[in-house]
């Protein structure tokens, strides 16, 4: 940054002391750099704050003393591991005669079947006992049910919090048990306004910071937008997910998120070439013709403005020369000469991105 400032100094020093030549309206000394490919996007800042892609806090639907626990605080769980459970021996005393009942019932549906064949009984004692069985199994599921509430078990992968309950406590259905979390995927949730309403759409990427690791950035993408505007702010929710594969990120942090909208390629130039005319927008461009390089002005249609560069959205092509220093002293028409900035700072040119697409001719 110091040299781009000296060098800009030592080029106004030039350009103002030009030669007596000059002063007599001969060619003006300037600076020149190529049109320029380069990366824009409109960029929308927001503040938001974490939350995990699944969270539930775990409950019983039962009340009894916990017999055993197999978890402690922070571990990590698949789905489906076993957690916790309450004391069974009575449950599973109700499921030992639920299961005798159902044995009983089916034994003696298969008799009545066998005798119905032989046409020994009515149809109506065959229709009992087909009901008979299908309560006794009725009322096997049910307690077995029952009984499966008494054991809690992992719902999906994920971390689990504080554990709020020990071997022996009293439990009653919707007493936390723990908190699980499924990490993976963290979902940031901030609101934008909505006059950007238009340019947002699912897959809109973003890249999210946060002051508890200020040396890294997160990138992640729009995955829903809310269906309606908030009528006090103006603004409008949206979801964005960002990977987690390191489990950095946590659940409640603030972040700063940064959405990029609409990238694109486009042509770009030094904000220091544009030359506003009232209301419309000029540069410079340098030109050869009959063996001299000549100042020609053109009419520019600007679009983003992004770290010291303007995008060019009609006017100008990729590769013409613009003028960007000494342009105060520049006439339609008129020739000029083209200094190389290497000969302010041999590292000048390298520290100021530019190039020249030009040499200069020889000095008078």
């Amino acid at each position: 940054m110091l040299i781009k400032i000296l060098s800009s100094i030592v080029a106004l020093i030039l350009i103002v002391g030009a030669p007596a030549t000059a002063q007599r309206g001969g060619p003006a000394n300037v600076f020149v750099e190529d049109v320029q490919e380069r990366s824009f996007a409109m960029q929308i800042e927001a503040l938001g704050t974490l939350e995990p892609n699944e969270q539930v806090e775990l409950m019983l639907n039962a009340a009894d003393r916990v017999r055993a626990i197999y978890f402690d605080d922070g571990d990590r769980v698949k789905k489906g591991k076993t957690l916790l459970s309450l004391a069974q021996r009575e449950q599973a005393a109700l499921v030992e005669a639920a299961e005798a009942t159902v044995d009983e019932a089916r034994r003696q549906q298969e008799r009545v079947a066998r005798l119905a064949e032989k046409q020994a009984v009515s149809q109506s004692e065959l229709d009992q006992a087909n009901r008979d069985l299908e309560s006794a199994s009725a009322q096997l599921r049910a307690v077995q049910s029952r009984q499966r509430d008494r054991v809690l078990v992992a719902p999906f992968d994920g971390v689990l919090g504080f554990r709020m309950v020990s071997v022996g406590s009293y439990v009653r259905p919707g007493d936390i048990v723990a908190r699980l979390i499924d990490d993976s995927e963290m979902n940031l949730e901030f609101a934008v306004p909505s006059t950007f309403l238009r340019a947002l759409k699912p897959n809109t990427r973003i890249v999210a910071t946060t002051d508890d690791m200020p040396d890294m950035a997160f990138e992640g993408a729009v995955a829903s937008i809310d269906n309606a505007i908030d009528p006090i702010t103006r603004s409008v929710k949206i979801r964005a997910t960002l990977p987690n594969p390191d489990r950095l990120l946590k659940s409640g942090m603030f972040m700063q998120v940064v959405l990029v909208v609409d990238p694109r390629l486009a042509p770009s130039i030094p904000e220091e070439a544009v030359l506003p005319v009232g209301p419309k927008i000029f540069v410079f461009v340098v030109a050869q013709e009959d063996d001299k390089l000549i100042a020609r002005r053109k009419e520019v249609t600007l679009g983003l403005r992004q770290d010291g560069r303007v995008e060019v959205i009609a006017g100008l092509a990729v590769g013409e020369a613009v003028i960007t220093e000494g342009i105060i002293r520049v006439r339609e028409g008129a020739p000029v000469i083209v200094r190389d900035k290497s000969m302010l700072f041999p590292n000048a040119l390298k520290a100021d991105g530019g190039t020249n697409s030009m040499s200069p001719p020889p000095g008078p």
